[in-house]
This record gives C-alpha cells, sequence and structure tokens, in this order.
C-alpha cells in the first residue's frame, strides 16, 4: 500500500494521510502504524488521534517539528516490516425493546423489512470500530448491512441517553454519553462506555471488532445493575493480526 502523506498540522503536529477510504486495508494500516510510532517515537510524541485514513501526531514543543516529519518519514518504511498487532472481539448486549428502541418500527417501514428483520441484520455482521470522535468514546463502525441504511433525522432530538444504538445513514453507533443526535435509534445497551473513573475511560478503541447480542428487558436490568456495581465481565476475546 502506498505509504501516506505527512504534512505540518499546526506548529506542533504532523498528519498523516492516506487516499481517503473505509476500509479494513486503510485500517489495518493506520494501527500499524500508530502502533510502530507510540513504540519508537514515545519520547516525541504527546498524543496520536487517527480517523477512517489518518492520523493526527502530536508532539512535545521543543521538538523541531521539520527534522521529526523526516524522523516520521523513515519510521514509515521500517513500519511494513513491524510486527503484527492485536485486537479485542467484544460482545456488546443490546436491547431491542420497543422501550429502548424509539425508531425501530419507522427504520423498518423505511426499509420495507420486519423489525425482526431489522434486528437480525443489525446482529449479523461483526463491526470494526474504525475511530472515536464526536462524542467521548463513541465509535465510527464499518460493517452495517446496506439493507437498513436509513437517512438521518431531518431534526435531531434534544437529547438521546447513553447506550442507546443507533443508525445514521450507512452506519451504526453507540451514544457513549447523553447528547443531542439525529440518528435513529433501535436499541440500547446496558454498559458503560465512557467513564472518568477507568484507567481507559473509553470501553472500546480503534481497531476493536464488535457483535452485537440480543438480550431481553429482564437481561438489561441485571447487567445494568452489575455494571453499577463494577462487576459485570465484559465478553472479550484477543485477535492477532
Amino acid at each position: 500500500m502506498k505509504q501516506p502523506t505527512v504534512t505540518y498540522f499546526g506548529e506542533h503536529a504532523l498528519l498523516l494521510e492516506w487516499k481517503p477510504a473505509i476500509d479494513e486495508h486503510t485500517l489495518s494500516e493506520v494501527l500499524k502504524i500508530k502502533h510502530h510510532l507510540a513504540n519508537t517515537c514515545k519520547d516525541e510524541i504527546v498524543e496520536m488521534v487517527s480517523a477512517f485514513s489518518s492520523i493526527a501526531v502530536y508532539v512535545n514543543k521543543n521538538v523541531a517539528l521539520q527534522q521529526f516529519a523526516e524522523t516520521i518519514k523513515k519510521e514509515l518504511k521500517k513500519s511494513s516490516k513491524a510486527t503484527s498487532i492485536t485486537r479485542r472481539k467484544v460482545q456488546i448486549p443490546v436491547c431491542y425493546d420497543v422501550k429502548y428502541a424509539t425508531d425501530l418500527e419507522e427504520v423498518a417501514e423505511k426499509n420495507k423489512l420486519s423489525v425482526a428483520e431489522v434486528i437480525k441484520l443489525h446482529m449479523k455482521n461483526p463491526y470494526k470500530v474504525y475511530f472515536l470522535g464526536f462524542l467521548p468514546g463513541f465509535p465510527y463502525l464499518g460493517g452495517l448491512d446496506a439493507q437498513i441504511h436509513t437517512p438521518r433525522k431531518e431534526t435531531p432530538r434534544e437529547k438521546i441517553e447513553a447506550g442507546s444504538v443507533a443508525i445514521g445513514g450507512s452506519q451504526t453507533g453507540i451514544y457513549t454519553t447523553d447528547s443531542p443526535g439525529g440518528w435513529n435509534i433501535i436499541g440500547k445497551s446496558p454498559l458503560a462506555f465512557f467513564s472518568i473513573k477507568k484507567d481507559s475511560p473509553a470501553l472500546l478503541q480503534a481497531g476493536d471488532i464488535i457483535q452485537f447480542k440480543q438480550i431481553s428487558k429482564d437481561e438489561y436490568r441485571k447487567i445494568e445493575v452489575e455494571v453499577a456495581a463494577d462487576v459485570y465481565e465484559i465478553e472479550e476475546e484477543v485477535i492477532y493480526d
């Protein structure tokens, strides 16, 4: 794959950009290079923020940016020989009951499907977390079945509750905190997706693979209690790339 371009991104940052794409190969390159730079340039780098096909690299103020840009270009060539990276596959329980799925029937109607078919299609494929944004810990996911792509609402709601699972256009996502929003709510997860009390505040990370699992209202309440008591164990496994 062609190496990304390296350009200045303000006074203390560089921007690595690939050809715009939302695909597994580009995601793999972004993750591999991000992992490589974190290991080889940790003294110079303050933070890295990745998107679908880019990485913003923020550096210490005492770093000579022009010189560091040349270092980055050399490291990019080395990264092709980097060792494999690890990812997590995480199971996300979701209750699709009407109590938590305000727009599920509307999504079904717009796509000429039954509610059961929408739920089945939503759970069918594993989703890849491309990056986090919009809200703290909000996962941008790839993999939504085209049969349930649904336009965002013309008038956003003033408040969508944390944990709400929704569809917006060709993507599905999870509201990690209470927030205004215009996506179509089709369910809700009892998990806590963002907490400042945790060492790693965001539950999900770029590169994770998630699988939605349907649960009942009773199961939702049970997991909700366990999450509040910090005793719920996330179902996950490690995958090596």
